[in-house]
């Protein structure tokens, strides 16, 4: 649940997909002075110039930037950030691939996108248009997939089938949505959910910490969090608020780019926000994430934690669906899915994002055997 446009090496700074070579979905128009490299607009994202110069995106004057780093480009890197299987059975590929949806989801698979084109021949794009966007999109019939942070809902699956459009759902990675705030914040460590639905819910008047607890201080409490076209915004809503999804106070600063939250919550001490474990760890030293109490003690996102149940109720499936008619028509899609299920455990370290257990990984390895079954 690296949106709302984290993007690592591969997205549209529209959200709509965009062709390219080597990697997949970057903005036609860079940031920055470096006119031959993507967007920058995932910070940390590293990439190289024409003579395999490094460069960092990173943030400068409020905004992501490119900062020459002085590196060179490594002769002997590994193609999918140290792979063990073998790739040579992908070198002949060929295709184009179209996916959008989801931004939380778009780092995990824009660098398996990324990671493919460097061992065949497709060229893949990612966009970032939030998993509502993604699935309008997909039910049209536009796209081969789309990333998705939240399970499509009856209304989302009936639109598909109104359309005449199957697919197979894939679950590829746990998120643990992430609650930050400034590393000023020297006292909330750890909210209950019945404190989180006091400052989010439609109509609070909450707008500084000792409303929420007296012995908080009363400082000013900035709001950042994730569209309402997101799955995340769907998500965080229906946790904390309940149902039905979607109720929200209007208050906030609402963004389709995680970006916008971090640095919000970069420059106000008293600041609050939203959004997927993988962009937190991308952004440790200028977001804290605090502890959620969800009935079973305070418990921080993390993998452990995940795992064994006492982070509740923010964690969640990601998920990519499929179009079947197009996995048959369209000779690259299994091959891809092939590929970024068998790498999926290295994918997600290199993405930061939270492995499938073993149980996670038959289902998904049964599921795509069933979608390359029926694409035959």
């Amino acid at each position: 649940m690296f949106s709302k446009k984290r993007i690592l090496a591969v997205f549209s700074a529209t959200g709509l997909a965009l062709s390219l070579l080597s990697a997949p979905a970057l903005a036609s128009t860079p940031e920055g002075p470096v006119t031959n490299l993507g967007a920058c607009k995932s910070r940390n994202k590293v990439d190289y110039d024409a003579k395999g110069v490094e460069y960092k995106c990173s943030i400068a004057g409020g905004g992501l930037k490119w900062k020459k780093t002085g590196g060179k480009k490594g002769a002997g890197a590994s193609t999918s950030g140290g792979s063990t299987i073998d790739t040579k059975q992908f070198a002949n590929v060929s295709g184009a691939i179209a996916i959008d949806g989801s931004s939380t989801v778009a780092p995990l698979t824009g660098v398996a996108a990324e990671a493919f084109q460097k061992i065949s021949q497709t060229k893949i794009t990612v966009g970032i248009s939030g998993t509502g966007g993604g699935q309008t999109r997909f039910c049209k019939g536009e796209l081969d997939m789309a990333n998705a942070s939240a399970a499509y809902s009856e209304t989302q699956r009936k639109a598909c089938a109104d359309a005449g459009i199957t697919f197979t759902e894939l679950r590829l990675a746990t998120d643990a949505l992430s609650v930050v705030v400034n590393p000023k914040n020297t006292w909330a460590k750890c909210l209950t959910i019945a404190e989180l639905k006091k400052i989010w819910e439609p109509g609070s008047k909450v707008n500084y910490w000792n409303q929420v607890r007296a012995d908080f201080p009363r400082v000013k409490m900035p709001l950042f969090g994730a569209g309402t076209d997101s799955g995340t915004f769907e998500y965080f809503t229906e946790q904390v608020n309940g149902r039905p999804a979607k109720r929200s106070r209007v208050d906030y600063t609402p963004t389709e780019d995680d970006n916008v939250t971090v640095n919000g919550v970069k420059r106000s001490t008293g600041a609050m926000g939203y959004y997927g474990f993988s962009y937190y760890k991308e952004n440790t030293d200028i977001n804290k994430a605090i502890a959620i109490d969800g009935g079973k003690g305070c418990a921080e996102p993390s993998l452990e934690n995940v795992l064994n149940g006492s982070y509740t109720p923010l964690a969640r499936p990601l998920f990519i669906y499929v179009n079947n008619a197009k996995a048959k028509s369209n000779k690259a899609i299994i091959p891809f899915l092939e590929f970024y299920a068998a790498d999926l455990k290295n994918l997600s370290e290199k993405a930061k994002f939270l492995p499938l257990t073993a149980d996670q990984t038959k289902k998904l390895e049964a599921d795509l055997a069933a979608l390359k079954k029926l694409s035959n």
